[in-house]
């Protein structure tokens, strides 16, 4: 955008070597109020998207319930409510990454986040309504649908008060590295939880619904591995995989 074409900025007329110098620390001063404009639109844009995928989410499961509902205790209902609670910490490390982060590659996957777990909110939200359950009523051990109960906090993946404090503090490329890491560990444990649905959940949605973001969380994880290493980012990421009974119902679309 040039000079002209920003309401905001000033054009000024170089009047030898000390107005040159202004002008240059003028451009400057236009060239970063820009992009902090920019960075707080594209924040603003991303939580009004995260909103209407949630909403839209929640019309895709009207559509998708059962008649016959899984009851309290089911792996049905507790894998979605502990999935809502993992998806809802994903949701607000991605928007802070969004608002301070700077690499634009790690900002495009803080927005995918944001779409599609968003949209997953929706989803799983709409289908624990028409089953006559709520993520209010969950229990305050996560996992117990699994076999393996533990304090909500010490969920599979759930990242610690303190990493969240540490992500809230960071700024540019410490916070992009340490996005990368621990949104990796994040999804990781939601992969364990995804899996185990995937194949023992009675509802065939559910079932379908955790294949699918065991899918998305391995491949996710890969990427933040990739980009890591490309970027020199001092950390290590394990590679993740799913059971091929599930990748290969991804690639039939079962």
């Amino acid at each position: 955008m040039t000079a002209d074409a920003r309401p905001w900025s000033v054009v000024a007329t170089r009047n030898g070597d000390g107005d040159e110098a202004a002008n240059e620390g003028d451009a400057e001063a236009d060239a970063q109020a820009e992009a902090d404009l920019a960075r707080r639109l594209g924040w603003a844009k991303q939580a009004i998207l995260a909103a209407a995928l949630v909403f839209l989410g929640i019309a895709i499961g009207l559509v998708v319930a059962r008649d016959r509902p899984p009851g309290a205790g089911s792996v049905d209902v507790g894998f979605l409510q502990d999935m809502l609670t993992h998806h809802d910490q994903a949701l607000g490390v991605a928007t802070l990454v969004i608002a301070n982060g700077e690499d634009p590659t790690v900002g495009s996957y803080a927005r995918e986040v944001l779409t599609f777990q968003g949209y997953e909110t929706g989803v799983m939200t709409q289908m624990l309504d028409e089953w006559g359950q709520s993520r209010d009523d969950r229990s305050d051990q996560a996992m117990a649908w699994m076999g393996m109960g533990v304090p909500v906090e010490r969920m599979s993946g759930l990242l610690t008060e303190e990493q969240m404090d540490e992500l809230r503090a960071a700024r540019g490329a410490e916070l992009d590295a340490l996005f990368l890491d621990h949104m990796a560990e994040h999804h990781r444990g939601g992969l364990h939880m995804a899996e185990y649905a995937a194949t023992n959940a009675d509802d065939e949605d559910v079932r379908e619904l955790a294949a699918r973001t065991a899918r998305n969380q391995a491949g996710e994880i890969n990427e933040y591995r990739a980009l890591a290493e490309r970027n020199g980012y001092e950390i290590e990421i394990e590679p993740a995989t799913v059971p091929a009974a599930i990748a290969e119902a991804g690639e039939t679309g079962g």
